[in-house]
Order: C-alpha cells, then structure tokens, then sequence
C-alpha cells in the first residue's frame, strides 16, 4: 500500500500540469506549445535515470532509491511552482525526471523480487493502479485546486503530499529489498540481456506511451477548446476518463495471470487503444461522448500494462532491476515523442493530427508485440 501511494503521487510529476497549460504559458509568457514542452522535457532525465537507478537497485538494494527518487520528486514541486521564468520552471522538470526515474525504474522490481512469476501480473497491476489513480483521483483533484489556489498551488499541495509518501516507504520497504547472491561468473551487462523479444517488447512499450501519452496530455486541452468547459467540469471528466485506467489496470491484471500469453494480451489492447483513438480526438460529438470514449480508451490501454510488465519481470532476480529500469526509459522516448510532437502537430493541423500520430503508434506497437511473442518463449518469457 506504501509503494502504491507513493507511485500515486511520484507519477502525478508525469500528467500535472495537463490540466493548466493555458494558465502556464500565460503566466511564464510563452505558449501552448512550450507549456506542453514543460510536460515532455521531464520524459528526459526520467528516462535516463530509470535505468541508472534499475540497474543500482540490483546492487544496492530497491529502499535508497525509492527514498532518493521521491525526496528528489519533491524538490522538482515545489521548484516548479516557485519558478518566475520559463527557464526556471525548464530546469525544475529536468531534476524531476531525475527523482520519478528514479523511483520509477525500481519499483516495479521491488515488487517482482517479492511475488513468483504466477502471481506478478495482479502484483505489478496494483502498482500501476496507484498510476491510474493518479489519473482518477490526482489529476481531477489538483485541477480542482488549482482552480482555488492556481497551479502553482496545485503543485505545492502535490509535493507536501510526497513527503507523507516519503515517510511511509521509508517504514514500509525493508533496508535490503533486494536479494545478494554469490555468483560464480560475471553479472550480464544491460546489452547482454537484450534478446530479439525483449527489445520488440520494449519498442512496443515506446509505442503504447507516444499513443497513451498524447491523449492524455492534450485531452484536457481538447475538451477545453472544443467545449469550452470550466476547470470544475473539467476535473468530473478527467475523473471519468481516469476511471476506465483504474479498471483496466485490475482487469489486465487477472487476464496476465491466466492467459497463456501475455504479449498477444498486449498486442490486443494496444490494436484496440489504436482505433479508439481517432474517433476521441477526430470527432466532437459533444462533451459527454467525447468523455465516454475517452472512458473506452483509457480502459483499453490500461489492461496491456500489467501483461508487459510481467512479461519483462521474467529475468534473473540479479537483471530485473536493469530490465525494468529500461522499460521505463524506453516508455520515456514516448512521452518525450507524444508530447514534443503533440503540440507542434495541434499548432500546425489541430487535434486531428495528434488523433492519426496516436492511432498509428498504437497500431505500430501491437505489431511488435506480435513481433515479441513469435520471438520468444510463448509463455514464460524467462532470461536465463
């Protein structure tokens, strides 16, 4: 329960701004493209540091760099929303890459170390329940607050909640999450572990994120421009959209731990999150359906998740770290990609270009998860 409040909050780094980019490019005299800039610049240092930080939990143990990683979130919080410039607000998301890399690139292995591989799929699927919370209850509720204090309110009130967050893993994770083993030969480098499967899945996961990502930072944009609707409204259908990845997240989970194969399971929801997302972002129909479908979407994507975290988990205790660190990293070139090209193809063609990007990436990723099965083992996906 510690890991999943913690992820709750260290992941609302990733999606709290969506909610005030009008209000952010306003008050720091730029624009809506570089607002969102603001939101892909911390996919940079995020994805470096997951994989720094996966890799040293495999030696070091997952507690300092659950601790580090969420001290550092919290800096980023408060940094950001006592930015005066651009600049500053610039260099603010940079450290808090570095903080949700960090806690991010070891908390899906502090929680394989503690399951067998039969039961990870509704393990790693409350993890990313506290992520989807963070959809469903963060991001509605900071909008709510920043419609009262602004959005430099919001990120406050987010960062004083990430020190609670500290204190609990702090008491809940113990001192050596991970295992120390003799070994007889030398421990396999990063490179080492990339066998053709794994990298089609991690391609695939780079895909899921460009899909996933563009959505759901300019979604809010979206309904504001198309409907005109107030912060409150907003915050109820942000909340909405936000609950199909809740459910999704628990239903991806069981189907991972009883499906034969958990890359097609993969593949089928990324091919579905695809389709769905031309119509969302092609279409007003009106609010609330735009809100339905968003509901759809966001419930589709959600159920893959857990299938391709297991199925990365499935390496040496010694490489779980490394592996799953890299995972993040690669999700990271997704957002970096989403929300960099996002904006610039919303300024130049409107939202139904990001609606083509999205559908495409996904379709894209649920070929290489195809990719990913036909590759490897067809059920255990264990490196050796």
């Amino acid at each position: 329960m510690a890991l999943c409040f913690a992820t709750f909050l260290a992941t609302g780094n990733d999606t709290i701004l969506a909610p005030f980019l009008f209000q952010i490019a306003e008050d720091l005299g730029t624009d809506l493209a570089a607002a969102g800039n603001l939101v892909a610049i911390l996919s940079v240092t995020w994805g470096i540091a997951s994989v720094t930080a996966g890799t040293l939990s495999d030696r070091f143990g997952r507690r300092p760099l659950l601790l580090f990683g969420l001290i550092v979130s919290v800096a980023s919080f408060f940094g950001v929303g006592l930015a005066g410039s651009y600049a500053q607000a610039v260099a603010w998301r940079f450290v808090g890459g570095i903080g949700g890399g960090a806690y991010m690139g070891t908390v899906f292995a502090a929680v394989a170390d503690r399951f067998p591989p039969a039961e990870r799929g509704r393990a790693l699927g409350w993890i990313i329940t506290g992520m989807s919370l963070s959809l469903a209850l963060g991001v509605p509720t900071v909008t709510l607050v920043g419609g009262i204090a602004g959005w430099r309110g919001a990120l406050f009130a987010q960062g004083t909640a990430t020190l609670l967050a500290v204190a609990a893993v702090w008491l809940a994770v113990p001192r050596m999450a991970s295992r120390r083993v003799e070994r007889t030969e030398p421990r396999p480098s990063t490179l080492a572990l990339l066998r053709p499967w794994v990298v089609a899945l991690l391609a695939a996961g780079t895909m899921e994120r460009l899909c996933y990502a563009g959505v759901v930072v300019f979604l809010p944009s979206f309904l504001l421009a198309s409907y005109g609707v107030s912060l409150q409204v907003l915050a109820l259908a942000l909340f909405v959209v936000a609950l199909g990845n809740l459910v999704g997240n628990i239903a991806g989970g069981q189907l991972t731990d009883r499906l034969p194969s958990r890359s097609l399971l993969f593949a089928a929801s990324l091919a579905v999150t695809g389709g769905l997302a031309l119509p969302l972002l092609l279409w007003q129909p009106g609010a609330q359906f735009s809100v339905a479908l968003g509901l759809l979407y966001s419930l589709a994507n959600a159920i893959g998740r857990p299938a391709l975290l297991a199925s990365l988990s499935e390496v040496s205790g010694e490489a779980r770290g490394a592996v799953l660190g890299l995972n993040i990293t690669f999700s990271s070139f997704g957002w970096l990609g989403a929300t960099g090209v996002g904006g610039w193809l919303i300024a130049r063609h409107g939202f139904e270009g990001l609606g083509l990007l999205t559908a495409g990436t996904g379709l894209a990723g649920a070929l290489l998860a195809v990719v990913a099965w036909l590759c490897g083992p067809r059920r255990a996906q264990r490196i050796t």
